[in-house]
């Protein structure tokens, strides 16, 4: 039946094109030529090396030059990342363009992800470096092949004596390498791809999925974004019918998150096409918008960046569209967007046009991509069961044990949970452990937290099964994703500070000629690496270079803390938000340290590279020096030698101790913190004469209750 009506369709096409040219002049759009790249030897090989320190640092570094490449890919042979993904101890792998400074990170998971290759990088040169933390174990990187983009590659279809097409930046149009073609997020359950199915032939047809593409250099070859906006595509998303002829030319797939943000495609940008099965002409222009390669007189820069053109809708006719719309080779796969509702309604696949034809799409109303759509695999699975919280997740579990969540399994996307087969994983330090969960009624449980070391991060997430006996985790990344929850009966917070106010902080500078440290409002809007804006929306921080076109040079600059007085708190930690960025991410790094002798000596806590975004990091100072009553902390920033932009703040900063005892006197209202409510209930009990305010329990009403209560809320619990 199927066939009978495709063949209809066509027959019904041919009629239409034959009757008003004579004859048929549709051809698959040629995509261009697959990247044109040379695999070049080389030899890099790390050997086995370890992190031996007591910080996270570059344990191996090597540069790869190919000259005259204008971009490179790397081939891995072997890598061996230790430490775990899961609770970000792992060693990382990072590639650096020394053209344009654009960096790649990668854990042992990305690298399985990116099938052992890395992202495009622009330029001759990259440097490959390793970069463990402490006591992580073994690492390894060994590459003996490169693939080398040398040449542009040409090709041409277009309606109408000219190109109109016009530069675009469209965040839901994709640039698919190697193959050269074009693909589009949807709005299905994970945001997937569409494109077309000539496009996706094999597994390695559609490599790298790009946007933010720049533009090409003059002689056309490409120029590739920065890691940041590649993305690697997903193997077991795939579902293509390899290009079945116009009306029949579909694929669809997804993505990896990206292996430096963490973030998807449609995470990222926040958008995707709306999708609708085609409509009757009447009046409308068609839109295509994809990565089409250009000839003279269009400039060979433009070639095969996103660019986009509107013009009349021709026909429509079974599962096959036609319009007189600019398109050329790399358009393949583009979106074919109703301009007068804006929804997408095929895909575009073949070109030919005409001045009374037009280039050619396969309709979103073909039965075989609604099946792919009802089916999606890999990364674009739904989710078969939804996991509610009616009472919230947890942000502190006693260290006791017995802190419940309770959880309701839901049937979603045709998928219905089995009663009985709720599971709750917790990490300790040690690894996870699972544990049924009690079931008070079908599919809805509690997990309770055992015993827990007080001062630790549990991490933990939630499975249950469908009645099909399919497993759904939650979240759906687990165990590589996870909720978390600190391990105490509270906080008692010693110190707070938001730097609206200068609590005691002093700059030190050294060998510096611009970028000191600065407590002010961000003034550069992030235009040179800088913060857009604070971390704790309170206005100001403490910034490096605040004035305009302003980042550290020489140095280094050093922000250093009043003396705290942690004397009688032994297991006082240190928390603080942190933002470095260093272009090229070279030896500059971004210091942290504490002194416990009045800054007299430091000891290093973290040594910070180029880092994405603001970062909340904290640590116990106790495991780095004596908790003394000259407790100083120390920020420094670097750019030395001078050949970086290197840009640093700091925000938020907070000294707190857990509560670990469950009687804890200073926590007067037994809310779980040690703050000034506790001071005015407890002053409210003494004035009123209740018998809570006989503080020390010797039957009377005076100032040695105050004195008590005061000495147990300084101390905390």
């Amino acid at each position: 039946m199927l066939k009978g009506s495709y063949q209809a369709s066509l027959a019904v096409i041919a009629a239409i094109v034959i009757g008003s040219v004579g004859t048929v002049a549709h051809a698959q759009e040629i995509q261009p030529e697959p990247l044109i790249t040379e695999s070049m030897a080389v030899e890099l090989d790390s050997g086995l090396v370890s992190n031996i320190g007591d910080a996270e640092t570059v344990i191996f570094s090597e540069r790869i030059f190919i000259p005259g490449a204008a971009a490179l890919r790397l081939e891995f042979d072997e890598v061996l990342l230790s430490g775990f993904v899961s609770d970000g101890s792992g060693s990382t792998l990072r590639i650096r363009s020394t053209f344009d400074g654009a960096e790649q990170r990668l854990n042992s998971l990305h690298v399985e992800q990116w099938r052992n290759t890395s992202a495009y990088f622009n330029g001759d040169e990259v440097v490959v470096e390793i970069v463990a933390k402490p006591g992580t174990g073994l690492n390894l990187v060994r590459i003996s092949t490169v693939q080398a983009q040398f040449e542009p590659f040409v090709d041409r279809s277009q309606c109408g004596p000219t190109d109109d097409r016009e530069l675009s930046y469209d965040n839901r149009a994709a640039r698919l390498l190697p193959v050269g073609c074009t693909g589009w997020l949807i709005n299905d359950c994970n945001q997937c791809f569409l494109t077309a199915g000539h496009c996706s032939t094999t597994n390695n047809s559609i490599q790298v999925v790009q946007f933010n593409v720049p533009l090409s250099n003059n002689d056309g070859s490409l120029n590739h974004p920065p890691p940041e906006d590649q993305y690697a595509a997903d193997n077991s998303s795939r579902q293509s019918n390899n290009g079945g002829g116009v009306g029949n030319d579909y694929a669809y797939f997804g993505v990896f998150a990206n292996s430096n943000t963490g973030l998807t495609p449609y995470e990222a940008y926040g958008d995707t096409y709306q999708v609708d099965v085609p409509q009757p002409v009447d009046g409308q222009d068609i839109r295509i918008t994809g990565y089409g390669v250009v000839s003279d007189p269009v400039p060979q820069s433009w070639r095969q960046v996103q660019k986009t053109h509107a013009g009349p809708y021709f026909s429509f006719s079974g599962t096959t569209v036609s319009y007189q719309t600019d398109t050329t080779g790399g358009n393949s796969g583009s979106a074919v967007v109703d301009d007068s509702t804006g929804l997408a309604i095929g895909i575009h696949t073949h070109g030919g046009c005409s001045d009374n034809s037009g280039n050619w799409g396969t309709g979103l109303n073909h039965t075989g991509i609604q099946a792919f759509l009802a089916n999606p695999q890999g990364v674009c699975a739904c989710p078969l069961l939804t996991f509610l919280f009616p009472n919230g997740l947890p942000d502190e579990v006693n260290p006791a044990g017995g802190t419940e969540i309770l959880v309701e399994v839901l049937p979603t996307n045709d998928g219905t949970p089995e009663p009985g087969t709720g599971t709750f994983y917790y990490d300790d330090g040690s690894g996870f452990v699972s544990m049924p969960m009690s079931e008070i009624q079908d599919n809805v449980y509690t997990a309770t937290f055992p015993a827990i070391d007080c001062g630790t991060i549990v991490r933990y997430y939630f499975s249950a099964e469908t009645t099909a006996g399919e497993v759904v985790v939650e979240p759906v990344l687990a165990p590589t994703q996870f909720f978390s929850a600190d391990v105490s009966l509270g906080t008692v917070l010693l110190i707070e500070d938001n730097f609206e106010t200068n609590m005691g902080w002093t700059v030190e500078d050294q060998n510096l000629s611009t970028g000191s440290w600065d407590r002010a409002v961000p003034s550069n809007g992030g235009s040179r690496g800088d913060p857009a804006a604070d971390f704790d929306g309170s206005g100001k921080c403490w910034v490096t270079g605040n004035a305009s076109n302003e980042d550290v040079d020489g140095g280094p600059t050093r922000l250093i803390s009043t003396a705290y007085d942690l004397s009688n708190s032994p297991d006082a930690r240190i928390s603080y938000a942190r933002w470095f960025t260093n272009d090229d991410n070279d030896i500059d790094r971004l210091t942290v340290e504490v002194s416990d002798d009045d800054g007299a000596s430091w000891t290093l806590v973290e040594s910070v590279p180029d880092t994405l975004g603001w970062v909340e990091a904290q640590f116990a100072v106790a495991e780095f020096v004596d908790t003394t009553s000259t407790v100083r902390i120390r920020f420094s920033a670097t750019d030395n030698p001078n050949d970086s932009v290197t840009e640093a703040a700091i925000d938020a900063l907070r000294i707190f101790t857990y509560i670990c005892d469950a009687d804890c006197p200073g926590d007067f209202n037994g809310d779980g913190d040690v703050n000034t409510i506790d001071v005015i209930d407890f002053l409210s009990a003494w004035n009123n004469g209740d018998p809570e305010g006989d503080f020390n329990g010797d039957g009377s009403f005076n100032t040695l209750d105050v004195i008590d209560f005061l000495s147990a809320w300084n101390t905390g619990c």
